[in-house]
Parts: C-alpha cells; structure tokens; sequence
C-alpha cells in the first residue's frame, strides 16, 4: 500500500503541501494543467529551489492580477467551479471534500449556514490553486493512505481581513479540534485554515503519530512564506510503502462498564456488528468500589475505529476508550450455500495449513433445518457434517 506522511515540525499551509509534493515528484505541468482545467485566466505557476537552514527545498508561489480575481467567493461557486472544470473526478471529489470541511468550519465561527459562507483569504484564486492542486498532485502520486505528526501553532495574534485574531486562528482551531496538537511559543502562524483542512481530511485521527513501521521512498520539502529564527519553515512530506505486517489493520477497542442496565448490551452488540465489528466480547470483571462490571471487546478494522467508538461512547454509559492493533493469524476462508436433503445451508469453508478443507454450516441455518425436519439438535449437526465430509466442500 502506498503511504504518505506529514512531517509539520514547522506546522502546514497550503502552499507548503503544494510545494512539498512537487518535490516529491509530481511533474508541474499536473499543477498547470489543473489551473487550465479551472478556467483561472492569468494565472502562472512559479515554482525555485531555495534552501532553508541548509535544507534544500522548493518554494511555490501563484501570481496572478489581484485586480482581476474576485477575492470573495461563496462555497457554492467554488464547488460550481470545480465541479464543471476538465479534472479527474477523484480530483474534484477530494478537493470539493477539503472546500466543504473548510466551510463548514468558517460557518460555524460567523455563525450562518453552510451555504451563505463567503470565503476571504480562502476564497482567493492562491488558496484555491493550493487546495485543488494538491488534491490533483495528491492523486498523481497514487497514495491510498497517509499518516501525520502532531499539529504545530503558534501564539500571539495575526492581521486578517476579519481583523485581529488569536492563534490559531478561530478556523483553524474548529478544524484541528479533537486532533494531537503541540502548541509553541512562536508567535506567528503556523497552521493556516487550509493548510489543517487538508490535513484533517487525508488523515484519519488513529493516523496522528503511528508507531508502525512506514518504509519512505521519496522526501518533499515544501517552504513557507514566513521565517522563523530558530527553525526551518519547512513542511516535509515523506511517500513509501506500508506493507501489512507493518501496521496492523487489525484493533482491539475496549472499555469498563459497571453502571448499565444489562438489557442494553444486547442491543449495542447487534449495533457494532451492523457497523463492521468482526467480534463483541462482554467479560465479566470486578471493578473499584467491589462493583461487578463488564469489559467490553470489540475486535474490528482500524478503518471502523470512528464509526465503532462513537457507537460505544453514544449507546453506554463509559465515558472512554481504551484501543490498540493487534496481529493475527487466520486460514483462507470463503462461504457458499449448499443444497443437502434437509435444505439449504450457509456454510464456511477454511483451508487448514496442509491444504485439507474444513466446513461448518451456520447455527442458524442448522437450527432451522432440525426443527422443520423434526430432527434433534444434535443429530441434524451429525447427520450434516457427515453430508459435507463426504461432499468435500
């Protein structure tokens, strides 16, 4: 699987994500041929090597007749504009992703709908350049996944058309809120409203400072605008390979529950396996104050951690989680139906480590055939595995 990481030891803009990937290896006429496509006229690409605390990297800078360009849009016209330019649909999909996160995070702070939002800064033709051109070189890259640092801000304060704001800015705030953030005494910017948009939309929050183990191939540097005495102004962007065995697809959610009514447990179990759980575990344990309790286990996909976790923080009374990866093991497996005398049956089928096959039938089908054949419980399973045996499914 192909593998990005945001290295935003100097925090992230959207200028430094675009630079960043074209020094990855994204060709520049990808970015050119993207302002083509969004019938931006007089728009130009300039794009040097410069180098930053003895760090080579490249400098991005979009110029264009600010007398031209309209620096207020709404989100509707930003989409519009997307949407009927000559991109690549995931190009557009991302990129109207990253738009939309943004302006629900810029309605929420001036408090109108999602729809009546007008971008300032954002809207202007740089910042659109920087979000759908990342996204273009974003796909042009292949990367299927990416991982992340904390986020880095600064302090202090930052002149913006909406006047004088802390940092980080309002924007910026609602869109790193519930992500890992380092907060710093430079008293500057360094996490800009676009630049955490397209962060917060790639990376997923379980992604923020993995401990597996990423095999990098290509290095980007992508500088900034502003200087900083003590440190590079750099984002790094790192592209490789991540193989299974090296970060496992595979969690353990858990949390300690004594205050339920256990009538509810039933109902949240059928909840998280209609959400992707593979497995529920209620364990009875003995908790603080000698209360009887109940360790709930959720064994699914790391990609299901946020839809799992909001079950199980909404649907019980814990008020936290606890998850981890896990390895496994596991033999090739497929299911089928199968006809037999006494009806249908799902069955599973495992091939064993020596190549022989092993199939069980479903419960409830099991169940089912006992009863409408008037057969016991046990013997239907007897008479059905020999059925299966001899039919070596």
């Amino acid at each position: 699987m192909k593998i990005g990481y945001f290295d935003m030891f100097s925090g992230v803009s959207g200028d430094m994500i675009l630079a960043a990937l074209l020094d990855c290896g994204v060709p520049k006429s990808v970015i050119e041929d993207t302002v083509t496509a969004l019938g931006l006229e007089g728009v130009e690409i300039k794009m040097r090597k410069e180098t930053s605390h003895a760090i080579a990297t490249v400098k991005v800078d979009v110029e264009y007749d600010r007398n031209k360009q309209n620096h207020h849009r709404s989100l509707s016209s930003i989409r519009k504009m997307i949407e009927t330019g000559a991109l690549e649909p995931e190009v557009s999909r991302l990129a109207i992703e990253i738009f939309t996160r943004l302006g629900k995070a810029e309605a929420e702070v001036h408090g109108v709908d999602l729809e009546k939002i007008h971008f300032h800064e954002v809207g202007a033709v740089d910042s659109i350049v920087d979000i759908v051109g990342a996204a273009a070189g974003i796909v042009h890259l292949g990367i299927e996944n990416w991982y992340s640092s904390p986020f880095r801000v600064g302090s202090g304060f930052v002149e913006f058309s909406h006047g004088r704001l802390p940092v980080p800015v309002p924007a910026t705030a609602l869109l790193i809120r519930g992500y890992p953030v380092e907060r710093t005494a430079v008293e500057k910017e360094m996490t800009t409203p676009t630049g955490a948009a397209i962060v917060s939309t790639l990376v997923p929050r379980e992604n923020f400072n993995p401990t597996a183990t990423l095999a990098f191939g290509s290095i980007g540097y992508g500088l900034g605008t502003q200087v900083f005495e003590d440190r590079p102004n750099v984002l790094r962007i790192m592209v490789g390979e991540q193989s299974e065995e090296a970060c496992p697809s595979t969690i353990v959610m858990e949390c300690n529950i004594d205050d339920m009514n256990p009538q509810y447990y039933e109902h949240l179990m059928e909840l998280l396996f209609a959400a992707g759980a593979h497995d529920v575990f209620l364990i009875p344990v003995h908790m603080k104050k000698n209360r009887p309790g109940v360790l709930l286990q959720v064994l699914t996909d790391r990609k299901n951690l946020d839809a799992l976790s909001r079950l199980v923080l909404t649907e019980t009374t814990s008020i936290g989680l606890r998850y981890f990866g896990v390895d496994r093991v596991t033999l090739a497996r497929r299911e089928e139906t199968v006809e037999t005398p006494w009806g249908k049956f799902r069955v599973k089928v495992v091939t064993l480590p020596d190549g022989t096959r092993r199939a069980r039938a479903e419960f409830d089908d099991l169940r089912r055939a006992a009863a409408d054949n008037g057969i016991p419980l046990p013997e239907m399973a007897r008479r059905l595995e020999s059925f299966l045996d001899k039919r070596a499914v």
